[in-house]
């Protein structure tokens, strides 16, 4: 999970630790792109407005990483999905802010899924 706001990325974090999942915390798209390279994860939730490598920006790097190019990326943000264009920048998903935090793990199981993970 990327976001540049701490407080929207413990509490995913936790959310998603109680449910059972491994998470690693990144605190901006270019923090995220260097941990996916290093974690190797299942899959990346990333917001799309981050001051250092915005969400599109930092799918686009890890969708043309071989190693990462089949991990599934998420992109979250408080805009309308029409307007952030997450489909051009690779992600394979996208969730609005303001969220259910208690819907989070099923939309992850899905992805998990639904990618074979």
């Amino acid at each position: 999970m990327a976001d540049d706001e701490p407080a929207i990325t413990a509490l995913v974090a936790e959310m998603l630790r109680y449910a059972g999942f491994t998470v690693v915390q990144a605190q901006g798209g270019a923090e995220a792109v260097s941990l996916a390279r290093k974690e190797r994860p299942d899959l990346i939730l990333l917001d799309v407005m981050m001051p250092d490598l915005d969400g599109r920006d930092a799918c686009k790097v890890i969708k043309m990483d071989q190693g990462l190019r089949e991990v599934p990326v998420i992109l979250v943000s408080c805009a309308d999905e029409r307007d952030v264009h997450w489909g051009g920048a690779g992600a394979d998903g996208f969730l609005q802010k303001p969220f259910s935090i208690r819907a989070l793990p099923d939309l992850v199981r899905r992805h998990l899924l639904a990618n074979g993970r």
